[in-house]
């Protein structure tokens, strides 16, 4: 899996949030074998003291998951874009799931 971490807006690359930015991502990885690519884009508003995160998930080389989340510390934002790209995964997931279940269940009915 690649993880593709950019900073926007910002004078200063701050590497303790980057590398904390890695960690958080690389755990999808293991929570979501399937999930190919995760780009994370850390938006800086330097006037209102404002962080946006955006993380962009690819499952299996489509576009599963876009979440964004603002916050005034750097790594809450990650933290809570990071939670509501799990919950999209998890969701989409046992959709999957759900679906090859009852596609199981209505051809053992018609055997």
């Amino acid at each position: 899996m690649s993880i593709e971490i950019t900073m926007r807006h910002s004078d200063v690359k701050i590497e303790s949030l980057k590398e904390y930015a890695e960690k958080r991502m690389a755990q999808l990885k293991v929570k979501f074998p399937k999930v190919t690519k995760v780009q994370l884009v850390i938006d800086v508003d330097v006037k209102k003291h404002m962080y946006m995160a955006e993380v962009v998930a690819n499952r299996l080389g489509e576009i599963a998951v876009g979440a964004k989340e603002f916050s005034e510390s750097g790594k809450s934002v990650i933290d809570a874009a990071a939670a509501r790209a799990e919950r999209q995964l998890l969701k989409m997931r046992t959709k999957a799931r759900k679906g090859k279940v009852r596609e199981q269940r209505a051809a053992s009915v018609k055997n």
